[in-house]
């Protein structure tokens, strides 16, 4: 009969019919310091905040301190709703025929209980307040533009009905409706939404902000319509302002011409293997498109009295937000150019040259289709940079030239986003091995092994059939020293091979 699994004095568990021999072997061996399975995420950058204006430094200061969280957190919720105050305003050019617009898509993992809502409440009270304040002061405005349009629209049907006008009146008439701007009342920020009201809003605000402490949009934008065709493909279109069509059967044809959402989501950890796991968002590039950022957690370390934040910071933000948003909504036509100074584009161009195309295979060899798109995260971040700067100090950012400063500093955010991304990638695991050998090694971890045998391991690891299922985790956990084998007698005075567990694991 095959031995079991029993808990010894020292409270480990070993192999029941070993001798003395095999448990000296354990004694007298010395074990290193296993290899973590994967990346260690202590080891992550702080977030660069000095990089970032005064306006949404202080308020990510602010909001760290009263919420008790790391300042990455407030910090990319900020540059993400930011961006929103500039996109289809403005577009930061590299060169000639290329430019980027200045949206930005972010997304904030953390466990449950770090505080995300407050976080996202801090960052987005503006927004809400400016879109409920600019309602109201245009309420008849938008009752009389939308009677009028109804109106002319009467007058249209009225005309086909009665067949008293020629073709060419009623085609007039609809010229007029066509031209005719109905204005509805301004939506700032989305939050649960589908892309089939995501359509309708766009076509009524041309941009969105999306904020929100769920993630629930991947779910809505995962989903297939009735030919099993994934609906995300407005979410990648408003990353770079790309046209959108949208043809149904049933309903009038809807174009949109320039849309542009920014978008900041926060949600755990499980969420990254949900993309990661979708086909449509990884092959797309839609996951490519996100900046990551896995905040530092103070769990356990918080206290309840915590600093409020300032009421001349908040006051701040609040004024910045609403002039921002006068200066976006008055902005009519296109995009305006912003461009480098020439010492700025050589160095952007020679940065590109020798850190960005150079090391694409070694740098970024975890998420290559995300470094692909890293020269343009560094412009999109110069734009905002420079449209934070220009507005806080009421210059219109047209009228001077991106600096070397702003370039420096746009660097150095991109490169911390460099590595929560590589971090990121590097929790990817397509064929599950790693997770295999995570399993293996919770199963260990949980039943104190100390020895054990490779079909007692099958047994207490049930979710592999075979030893073949079992043999390439248990490959993982050797190579990373977690595991090995070793030789020992058991009662019978035969040598047998068992697995040898590293305590220091």
């Amino acid at each position: 009969m095959r031995g079991q699994l029993q808990q010894t004095q020292k409270g480990g568990t070993e192999w029941s019919k070993s001798k003395k021999k095999g448990e000296d072997y354990l004694e007298n061996s010395n074990w290193n310091n296993p290899v973590p399975l994967r990346t260690d995420k202590s080891a992550l950058p702080d977030f660069p905040l000095t990089c970032l204006p005064l306006v949404p430094q202080a308020m990510a200061v602010g909001v760290a301190e009263t919420t008790s969280t790391d300042i990455s957190m407030s910090a990319t919720a900020l540059l993400s709703a930011l961006s929103f105050c500039f996109s289809g305003v403005y577009r930061m050019f590299g060169k000639a025929d290329h430019s980027e617009p200045l949206t930005l898509y972010s997304l904030i993992l953390a466990n449950p209980a770090e505080r995300k809502s407050p976080v996202m409440r801090f960052v987005k009270s503006p927004f809400l307040s400016f879109a409920e304040d600019y309602n109201k002061r245009h309420k008849d405005e938008i009752y009389t533009s939308q009677e009028a349009y109804k109106k002319l629209e009467a007058e249209i049907s009225e005309m086909q009905n009665k067949n008293e006008s020629t073709a060419e009146e009623i085609a007039a008439k609809r010229t007029e409706l066509d031209n005719m701007e109905s204005m509805s009342f301004r939506r700032v920020c989305v939050d649960d939404v589908t892309p089939e009201a995501l359509v309708k809003l766009l076509k009524e605000n041309e941009t969105l902000l999306m904020l929100s402490d769920e993630a629930g949009a991947f779910k809505n934008f995962g989903a297939t319509n009735s030919n099993g065709v994934p609906t995300v493909d407005l979410f990648l279109k408003c990353w770079g302002g790309e046209s959108f069509m949208k043809d149904r059967c049933n309903s009038d044809t809807v174009i949109l011409k320039k849309p542009y959402l920014s978008v900041c989501l926060c949600g755990q950890p499980y969420i990254l293997d949900e993309l990661m796991d979708n086909k449509a968002f990884l092959s797309s590039g839609l996951v490519a498109r996100f900046l990551y950022c896995y905040p530092k957690s103070f769990v356990g370390r918080r206290s309840y009295a915590t600093k409020a934040i300032d009421s001349r910071i908040t006051e701040g933000y609040n004024n910045f937000v609403y002039h921002a948003l006068e200066t976006k909504f008055n902005h009519k036509g296109e995009e305006t150019p912003l461009k480098f100074s020439g010492e700025a584009q050589k160095a952007y161009a020679d940065y590109y040259d020798t850190a960005i195309e150079s090391v694409l295979l070694t740098d970024f060899a975890e998420c290559p289709d995300w470094g692909g798109k890293y020269h343009g995260l560094i412009l999109r971040l110069c734009g905002i940079i420079h449209c934070i700067k220009c507005l806080s100090e009421s210059i219109s950012p047209e009228s001077c030239e991106v600096d070397m400063k702003t370039l420096g500093q746009a660097i150095d955010i991109a490169d911390f986003y460099k590595q929560q991304s590589r971090y990121a990638y590097s929790l990817m695991d397509g064929d599950g091995r790693t997770a295999a050998a995570e399993y293996v090694l919770k199963k260990l971890r949980a039943n104190n092994v100390r020895q054990i045998s490779g079909r007692d391991l099958l047994h207490l690891c049930r979710k592999f059939r075979t030893m073949d299922e079992l043999s390439q985790p248990v490959a993982i956990l050797t190579e990373h020293g977690y595991l090995r084998k070793i030789r020992i007698e058991n009662e019978n005075g035969k040598t047998v091979s068992v697995f040898e567990v590293n305590e220091k694991g």
